[in-house]
């Protein structure tokens, strides 16, 4: 007897976005129905989420492409008509305390959602290759922000402040360095400002790693 997918939601907050990015899940969201619906999906009176394709937008983080309105009963999830004249992407700050299903636990044919995947992937990742393949640096994640892994906190180190935190959104790969731009507010002591680009390095320290910026 199948198991009650009620069983596998977790909270979606509390997901690694690795885990999760580049795959179709359910997201319980009643309220985000209401946007849907304006945006002309076919939401039955008994969906009460939707089930969309995760992806990291580089400027705006970890973020879902609605596919189409959803819900599940007992062991089965049921799937409403998709509406593809129709764009609706919904960032993950909002959806942090919502409950979802991931797509292991999805029991439908996800082939029919690939063109969803290769215009994400047109749209998102070719324009920003290189800050996708730094994505793949797994030692940068102790110090992302989990909502936005393209922003990695760095400490800017110099004899006029001392010590300042800032997070940078990292963009290209530099000479045994990285490149990214300032996010956060920043000191003016440090004689940086929002907006700027510098470069910074994952060094070993203390047994561990840190992502330094020496002015």
């Amino acid at each position: 007897m199948a198991q009650n997918l009620e069983s596998f939601l977790k909270k979606l907050g509390d997901e690694n976005w690795r885990n999760i990015s580049n795959s179709i899940v359910y997201i319980r969201s009643p309220e985000e129905l209401k946007l849907l619906k304006l945006a002309n999906f076919p939401v039955d009176p008994r969906n009460d989420g939707f089930i969309a394709m995760c992806f990291v937008d580089h400027n705006e983080g970890l973020s879902f492409y609605v596919i189409a309105a959803a819900h599940i009963r007992d062991a089965n999830i049921f799937v409403s008509k998709e509406n593809k004249s129709s764009r609706l992407i919904i960032k993950a700050e909002g959806l942090k305390d919502c409950v979802y299903l991931n797509q292991d636990n999805i029991d439908v044919d996800l082939s029919r959602y690939y063109s969803y995947a290769q215009g994400i992937m047109a749209e998102f990742e070719e324009p920003f290759e290189e800050a996708v393949a730094i994505r793949d640096i797994e030692e940068l994640d102790d110090f992302r922000n989990p909502r936005k892994p393209d922003e990695i906190e760095v400490m800017l180190i110099g004899k006029d402040f001392g010590q300042e935190r800032v997070f940078v959104r990292a963009e290209r790969f530099g000479e045994n360095c990285l490149y990214g731009t300032i996010v956060s507010d920043v000191n003016r002591k440090t004689g940086f400002k929002k907006g700027d680009e510098i470069d910074f390095m994952l060094v070993e320290r203390e047994g561990g790693f840190n992502t330094v910026h020496v002015c």
